[in-house]
C-alpha cells in the first residue's frame, strides 16, 4: 500500500475535497508538479488547469482549476482556488 497525505481543496464557495490520497497533480505557474506523501515543504502558484488526486485504491478525482495556491507541509496538501469544478468521467 502506498503511502498516503492529507489533502484538501478549498474555493471560496465550498470545500470540493478532503481527504487522504497517494498523491496529487496539478499546474502551478512554473509548470507541471506532483506532489507525494513526504514532499518538502513547498508553496505555488497555480495556473489554469486540470488537478488530479490519486485516491487510495487506484481511483481518482479531477478538478477544474482557475489560480489559486498550493502549499505543502506536514504530509498535508492544501489547494486554495478561485474556481474549481469536479470534472466527469
Amino acid at each position: 500500500m502506498a503511502a498516503l497525505m492529507r489533502v484538501e481543496i478549498v474555493s471560496p464557495e465550498k470545500i470540493l475535497f478532503s481527504g487522504d490520497a497517494e498523491g496529487l497533480r496539478c499546474r502551478t505557474t512554473e509548470g507541471d508538479v506532483m506532489f507525494l506523501a513526504g514532499h518538502a515543504p513547498f508553496l505555488g502558484a497555480l495556473g489554469t488547469a486540470e488537478l488530479a488526486v490519486a485516491l487510495p485504491g487506484g481511483a481518482q478525482l479531477r478538478f477544474d482549476v482557475s489560480r489559486g495556491f498550493v502549499e505543502v507541509r506536514e504530509n498535508t496538501v492544501i489547494v486554495l482556488t478561485d474556481h474549481a469544478e469536479e470534472l466527469t468521467a
